[in-house]
């Protein structure tokens, strides 16, 4: 009877080391598991790594605040959106690795032409991914004419005037030469050209509607003035 129990007891002894050395197992695979996601990310998985993202300006190079930036995925839903500052933005653990992606302006600027679209591919080697978008400016050229001669007049008084409230966003006096405004003006904006006082010898022209290119196109926007003219007649008394 005792050599009954003892064999009983036996069993159940080795069963129970039996489970606990499954379940010791399993925890360490898991273990091992989670330390080899950690050291790579395989695609399909979220990017533990960061993605980031900036906008400079092409002609400075320098950064762009305030564009609205969004993070597109393969079909077209936002991922992301923000706004832009001097640092960059960092995502993280947000993009899935080997995913595509797109990098969108929803908005420029004021002075900046919306960039087009840069897609990118999310690494699966855990290497940061660095996505750069470049903006243009928006160029616009003055010129104010004499009709009589074709000639750059100086001394003309202007004015550039946003319509939708009648602000002078600038004035100037010609100097004899074309003015040129660099990331200056809003485009895909009208404004209108106002001449307030002429040079001596012409008359004040008429305002001049322009609208900016939203393509990164120099405008190029030309008034003419009519020179005056006076007719004497001598005469007999």
């Amino acid at each position: 009877m005792k050599e009954i129990f003892k064999n009983t007891i036996t069993k159940r002894i080795l069963a129970l080391v039996f489970v606990l050395v499954l379940v010791a197992s399993a925890a360490t695979f898991a273990l091992a598991a989670d330390e080899e996601g950690t050291k790579g990310v395989e695609k399909g998985t979220y990017d533990t790594n960061y993605t980031v993202t900036t906008v400079k300006s092409v002609k400075s190079g320098s950064a762009v605040v305030g564009a609205v930036l969004q993070i597109l995925d393969s079909k077209n839903a936002v991922v992301e959106e923000w706004t832009t500052t001097k640092d960059d933005y960092v995502i993280k653990s947000k993009l899935i690795a080997g995913a595509s992606y797109t990098l969108h302006e929803k908005s420029a600027p004021k002075g900046y032409i919306t960039a087009a679209d840069v897609p990118f591919t999310v690494s699966t080697d855990g290497s940061i991914n660095e996505v750069e978008m470049k903006d243009d400016w928006t160029k616009v050229t003055v010129a104010k004419y004499s009709d009589a001669t074709m000639k750059l007049l100086a001394g003309s008084t202007l004015q550039v005037i946003d319509p939708t409230n009648n602000e002078v966003v600038y004035e100037w006096t010609t100097d004899g030469t074309a003015t040129r405004f660099e990331g200056f003006f809003e485009a895909g904006k009208e404004y209108i050209l106002r001449e307030t006082k002429a040079p001596a010898g012409h008359t004040v022209a008429a305002d001049v509607v322009f609208k900016v290119s939203s393509d990164g196109k120099e405008d190029v926007v030309n008034m003419y003035d009519t020179p005056t003219t006076v007719s004497i007649r001598k005469v007999a008394k």
